[in-house]
């Protein structure tokens, strides 16, 4: 392999390709975050598409604390659109760590639950998702993350509506209109 800056630098571009890994697969990512989440662990954290932490949970950004940028794979771009810019500048030039509460209070976690309810919470709320029709749930996620990056309000509404389009016209949608007409759960095909 290669040494010196252009092997750091291939190094360094396979690690943050996870974030983008993480934010192409179709599915959604839960993360179920039980201890501490920091540095590219926070990271992964960030690119789920759902956050959920057990009480003992820690978060925190700590590059900088090693002597690095906090600005590394990819959380300078997720962490400000998640908790705002002001927030998200305090957690990265100080690195310090905060706790599961905390998170809930930034709006970074979904919830906090107790340490043993972690996975059984996680696991629910991937059942919750599961309940939808796929492409809905799919052109969701694929939606949101794009919408995230949206140039202009315009911009998002025009994606959302060729989205609701195509949705419209899916199996998926015609399924659940007559399952609600016929007072049933939908059956939607995988």
């Amino acid at each position: 392999g290669l040494r010196g800056p252009a092997g750091a630098l291939r190094a360094q571009a396979h690690i943050a390709g996870l974030m983008t890994h993480l934010r192409r697969i179709p599915q959604p990512v839960i993360a179920a975050v039980n201890g501490p989440a920091v540095g590219g662990g926070f990271a992964l954290a960030l690119f789920s598409d759902v956050r959920i932490a057990a009480a003992s949970a820690r978060f925190g950004v700590q590059f900088i604390r090693v002597g690095l940028s906090g600005c590394d794979v990819g959380v300078s771009y997720a962490l400000p659109r998640l908790i705002g810019a002001s927030r998200a500048f305090e957690l990265m030039l100080t690195g310090r760590q905060f706790d599961a509460t905390e998170a809930d209070r930034l709006g970074l976690v979904s919830r906090v639950v107790p340490d043993g309810e972690l996975l059984d919470s996680a696991f629910g709320v991937a059942d919750e998702i599961c309940q939808n029709a796929p492409f809905g749930v799919v052109m969701t996620k694929e939606v949101m993350w794009a919408n995230l990056a949206a140039p202009s309000l315009e911009a998002a509404i025009h994606l959302e509506n060729r989205t609701q389009i195509l949705a419209s016209q899916s199996g998926d949608f015609v399924e659940a209109l007559a399952a609600f007409a016929q007072k049933r759960p939908p059956h939607f095909a995988t």
